[in-house]
């Protein structure tokens, strides 16, 4: 029996984190289905929506597991999309591995007891790491390298782990994990965009890795995919085509600066001792090598293609 489609019933779809990047994107998405009938948000704030249930859930409080139990129990739920996750700026490294690390273990213990039929964790590319040992197209069974100086990538390495073990627990259930490309777009606010933004981009002289980004009406596509999706497991999930890091910078509106590694260093620090912004060292790491990821799982089982080339979705900060 196909544990996704509850017969002729109208779907109620679960969300965490709805208030963040995804989420946002996502529930425009449902609200214009029609076969979706409401909107159950486990989340800090309520959203706007004609059908939105709200119940608040902090999931960096230590009765998170309850509430979300709780929650989850007042009726039957198709689909939960734990999407509380943070893709922009982290100015609290501590909280952000309490909501993303340990808000999971919350979310996939409710889950279980609730017996959900499906659940949906978006991750990025970015775990696979960028090595020089990379293959030319990373699947998802490439192993997940990481980044070791960054706790941003870091946790979502973990979280990888929890949810592949939930998984193996939970094998009647349907549970997608989502690895997306840097996100780009109008409302989208991420180290890359806030890289790409500048007028100038520090970059290694030397090294023009290729990559990789996602326009953000393609990642809202394929979360809405996600709900009806008869599959299970890692997608990668990537823009059309690939670009030279430099011909990235120039399609967003900006200029290359390929320094030396230590004066490209010198350069990240200056940009945030005098308030232009931080970007993460970490991303020195992916400026360096190349990672590209293989999309042809999520076009064959989830069916999402993607309608814009890199070019467009780097075009996009321009007129953001």
């Amino acid at each position: 029996m196909d544990v996704s489609r509850p017969g002729k019933r109208r779907l109620r779809v679960a969300v965490t984190g709805a208030s963040g990047e995804y989420g946002k994107l996502l529930l425009h998405r449902l609200e214009r289905d029609p076969e979706v009938e409401s909107i159950l948000v486990l989340d800090v704030a309520r959203p706007e929506g004609a059908k939105i249930e709200y119940h608040r859930v902090d999931l960096t409080r230590h009765d998170a597991e309850a509430e979300l139990t709780e929650a989850l129990a007042d009726g039957p739920v198709d689909a939960l999309y734990h999407l509380a996750f943070l893709f922009g700026p982290i100015h609290n490294g501590s909280l952000a591995h309490e909501l993303e690390v340990i808000g999971t273990m919350n979310v996939l213990t409710a889950a279980g007891r609730a017996r959900l039929p499906r659940l949906v964790v978006p991750s990025m590319t970015a775990v696979y790491g960028a090595r020089g040992n990379n293959p030319a197209l990373l699947r998802e069974d490439s192993p997940m390298q990481g980044c070791p100086h960054s706790r941003f990538v870091t946790d979502k390495v973990e979280v990888e782990g929890q949810v592949r073990a939930f998984r193996e627990r939970h094998p009647d259930m349907r549970v997608l994990v989502l690895r997306f490309a840097p996100l780009l777009g109008p409302s989208a606010d991420n180290p890359v965009t806030r890289m790409l933004k500048r007028g100038v981009v520090p970059t290694l002289l030397g090294y023009d890795p290729l990559w990789q980004v996602l326009h953000e009406e393609d990642a809202a596509r394929a979360l809405h995919l996600a709900l009806r999706a008869e599959v299970s497991g890692e997608f990668n999930i990537v823009g059309r085509g690939v670009l030279p890091l430099s011909g990235l910078i120039r399609q967003a509106g900006g200029r290359p600066l390929p320094l030396p590694g230590p004066l490209y260093r010198a350069a990240l620090r200056t940009l945030d001792v005098v308030g232009v912004g931080k970007l993460p060292m970490a991303l020195l790491d992916y400026i360096h090598y190349s990672w590209v990821a293989d999309g042809e799982r999520a076009e064959s089982a989830l069916g999402f293609i993607p309608f814009h080339h890199v070019r467009d979705a780097a075009a996009a900060l321009r007129r953001s």
